[in-house]
């Protein structure tokens, strides 16, 4: 393995290349301030690496090199971030009211219960009957209404609204969606009400071509009696369109290690290159043949990643069976190393900030362990029956895959699928055939009684796909949940894989210190862990829109409170609770704890009182309390209250009216009262 590894450093040189460049994206990304400097650094460097190769210095190219191409990798992102330009929404001080603002729908509109969700690319800005140019993404809710579902890509609209800063997560550990939108470079949102937006102009180009293809497909197998659940997975499957999916849906693939299927990628790319490449193999008979088959397969792969939406995987492996094409034109083997290197640095220069995204990082990590692993894997054994070899080079696939990309997995969404295995096994297949099925559908539709046919088969194909899956998931252990790693234990465990893989494959004892080591560090933090945990005691207040939660904590035990309506909505307590409990590595809630002594609103907890007021319950006697809980309007007169009440730190929930808040607030600020808006300031945390 270490040859093959030297091998493929010397033969790929752009795979050699690429991480320098990263390198400054991710510096980049990171620490967003553009030098104008770096230009005038990056091309002393260029010039240095003209002058070494004039003066026959080799030596002195790849360092010089390097440090061009990390600078390049940092200047470009610099310059493609929208926040940095002058004319971007951020930088101007119009945004304490509202304004008259002009933008262009930039994603596909995402019909909710009472909203449309779109992504804007702002224009200008109406100020004192002028307009301004003003450039930058926004997030807008649209209210729901007849003309809000009619919007399309590209659409432009005129609309008054005050753009509000998303916020910072409010709970401890919580999901950082503020994060997560400012790596798509959205930092503002907006709700728009029916009647305060209209439309200006239809949108037109190849992208609202490429998104009304994708919607006429789904027609096209709702025609035909795709509908429901079948016609969520299948449009997922088929087209990328993957907002019909329910979270049921969702969990019940995640949880079967099936999630990749319902993401357009590799599998499909190959599977659509395989039919194309079939159905055009005449043409190599004519003249010129290859060159106008090479062309019209170029033609359908981007035009199938552009009605799937250009997701980083579709792109990924357009990009490389487009390298495949041209090498068969011209009867060149493609190094796959160079290939996947240059999908690589051809999607981060359309958009740098794909390297902070999930996907690009799994699909990147998936092909790389599928190169790397699965021929070693799949020589550990030879079977001698065809379906037995077949099935064991699937099963050598999605170990290669799992194993270059469980690490992440954990890091990001805290679990692991322990039957991916016996689920690829029937999925890949399945998706394979649903696929084809799909795909003749679409092109057949216009024969009545064949497509009627087809449909029927395509929704027992989905069907029992969704079947299966459901099985895999009711299985006992099927998930292992709440595992919390950090990123530079990640990196630990990846570096162990690495290390065992090369103990194994080599067969060399030299890896095994290195394997051993990596496994102490790693247990020994685990251990570090867990000595802190069993030692927590914690009370934590959450801010919950619409809910209230407490948690008292004490080591792994815990008492929840919270009313069964946020208990029994799954996924409001894994956005602002459970992740949160999985890192203070917590068991199930139980009914008490001895530290806690709960007497109706009031509770005691490590010698500290809290008092909890609503609108069911009053305040007779003067009581004193180190924390006063005001979670709505409040049956008596604030002032009565606070006569009745000496608190320490008054806290107000985010569920609070606006009005009821502003009259606590100043309240609270004439008498001098310490206080905790959980709307602003989030959940409240007291450690012991």
């Amino acid at each position: 393995m270490l040859r093959k590894a030297k091998y493929i450093w010397n033969q790929a040189p752009l795979f050699r290349l690429i991480w320098p460049f990263v390198g400054g994206i991710i510096i980049a990304v990171f620490l967003p301030v553009i030098e104008w400097s770096l230009i005038g650094l990056s091309l002393v460097v260029f010039t240095c690496v003209i002058l070494a190769f004039a003066s026959l210095s080799y030596r002195a190219v790849p360092s010089f090199l390097m440090i061009l191409l990390f600078i390049i990798g940092y200047v470009h992102t610099s310059l493609l971030t929208e926040r940095l330009s002058d004319n971007h929404y951020s930088n101007i001080d119009l945004l304490a009211t509202k304004k008259l603002f002009l933008g262009e729908v930039v994603s596909n509109p995402i019909e909710r219960t009472k909203s449309v969700k779109v992504e804007l690319l702002l224009s200008g800005i109406a100020d004192s009957g002028a307009i301004e140019h003003v450039d930058g993404r926004i997030l807008v809710y649209l209210q729901y209404d007849s003309l809000a579902k009619d919007l399309r890509f590209g659409d432009v609209i005129m609309f008054n609204s005050r753009l509000n800063a998303i916020s910072s997560p409010l709970n401890p550990s919580e999901f950082n969606y503020k994060r997560y939108m400012h790596f798509h470079q959205i930092s503002h949102q907006a709700y728009i009400k029916s009647g305060e937006w209209r439309l200006m102009k239809n949108g037109g180009g190849i992208i609202r071509l490429a998104h009304q293809a994708q919607q006429n497909v789904i027609d096209v197998l709702q025609y035909y009696g795709v509908t429901d659940r079948e016609l969520a997975i299948v449009a997922a499957l088929l087209v990328g369109y993957k907002h019909h999916l329910t979270s049921d849906q969702v969990t019940a693939f995640a949880s079967a290690g099936a999630m990749h299927v319902l993401a357009v990628s590799g599998l499909h790319v190959g599977i659509i290159f395989m039919i194309l490449n079939l159905l055009f193999k005449p043409l190599l008979k004519v003249r010129y043949g290859k060159y106008l088959k090479a062309f019209l397969l170029l033609i359908s792969l981007w035009g199938y990643a552009a009605v799937t939406g250009l997701s980083p995987s579709v792109t990924r492996a357009c990009t490389m069976f487009s390298f495949v094409i041209v090498g068969q034109m011209i009867n060149r083997h493609t190094n796959i190393f160079n290939t996947i290197a240059t999908s690589a640095v051809f999607l981060l220069i359309l958009n740098p900030f794909y390297i902070v995204e999930v996907g690009f990082q799994l699909s990147y990590l998936a092909v790389l362990g599928i190169v790397l692993l699965q021929p070693r894997i799949y020589e550990l054994w030879k079977p001698k029956y065809w379906l037995v070899e077949k099935i064991w080079a699937i099963t050598a696939v999605s170990m290669a895959a799992q194993l270059a990309t469980f690490p992440l997995g954990l890091l990001y969404f805290h679990q692991f699928p322990n039957y991916f295995l016996l689920s690829n096994l029937v999925v890949i297949p399945a998706a394979t055939v649903i696929l084809c099925v799909g795909i003749a559908l679409v092109t057949i539709q216009w024969i009545p009684l064949l497509s009627s046919w087809l449909g029927y088969l395509l929704y027992l194909l989905v069907h029992g796909l969704d079947r299966f899956i459901s099985w895999v998931e009711g299985l006992p252990m099927a998930l292992i949940q709440g595992i919390d790693i950090g990123i530079w234990e990640t990196y630990l465990i990846y570096l162990l894989l690495i290390s065992l893989s090369l103990f194994i494959i080599t067969k060399r004892f030299k890896w095994l210190p290195a394997t051993l080591v990596l496994l102490c560090v790693i247990q020994l933090n685990n251990i570090f862990e867990m000595m802190g945990q069993r030692t927590q005691s914690k009370m934590i207040i959450y801010s919950v829109r619409g809910d209230e939660a407490i948690d008292f904590i004490v080591g792994n035990d815990h008492v929840f409170l919270a009313d069964s309506s946020l208990r029994n909505d799954f996924e409001k307590m894994r956005f602002h609770i459970h992740h949160n409990w999985w890192q203070h590595d917590l068991n199930e809630p139980i009914a008490s704890l001895p530290e806690l002594i709960q007497t109706n609103d009031l509770m005691e907890f490590r010698d500290q009182r809290l008092l909890i007021l609503n609108d069911s319950n009053r305040v007779l006697n003067s009581i004193e309390v180190d924390h006063l809980f005001v979670q709505a309007r409040t049956l008596q007169h604030p002032k009565e209250v606070l006569d009745k009440v000496e608190a320490s730190v008054v806290l107000l929930s985010q569920n609070l009216d606006w009005k009821t808040r502003s009259y606590w607030e100043t309240l609270l600020e004439e008498k001098g009262i310490d206080y905790w808006n959980m709307r602003e300031d989030g959940a409240y945390v007291v450690e012991y």
